[in-house]
């Protein structure tokens, strides 16, 4: 009897989208981290390293993730954020990634999307 897909394929597959676009993701207990660069606002031009929930990416790449993680210094003026699911030091931020269309690569979409949020920081 053949099963459906493993839990854990859409983190695998996450991982392996963001290596084939350069990104270097660890997982690091239950996020996967990795490094964006945001082109505008206060982080413009440096890497920031933010991570996603191993649980939201169970049905990667067809549905994204939600929450953004980041380090507690990363600041917005209006934000819906908590600590679970978090590294100590870090929070994630609720933000919607839009319509979900697959005509382009999810994980360019995906990185388009964070480095959008970051643009935002204060």
């Amino acid at each position: 009897m053949a099963g459906g897909p493993s839990p854990t394929d859409g983190v695998t597959q996450f991982i392996t989208d963001l290596e084939e676009e350069g990104h270097k993701p660890t997982r690091c207990g239950d996020a996967v981290r990795y490094v964006v660069v945001p082109a505008a606002g206060r982080y413009a031009g440096q890497e920031v390293e933010t991570a996603v929930s191993v649980s939201e990416l169970q049905s990667w790449p067809t549905v994204p993730p939600h929450w953004i993680h980041l380090a507690e210094a990363v600041q917005f003026a209006h934000t819906n954020s908590d600590a679970q699911d978090c590294a100590p030091g870090w929070r994630r931020h609720s933000r919607e990634a839009g319509p979900w269309a697959m005509t382009r690569k999810p994980i360019l979409i995906w990185i388009s999307h964070v480095r959008g949020v970051l643009s935002l920081a204060v």
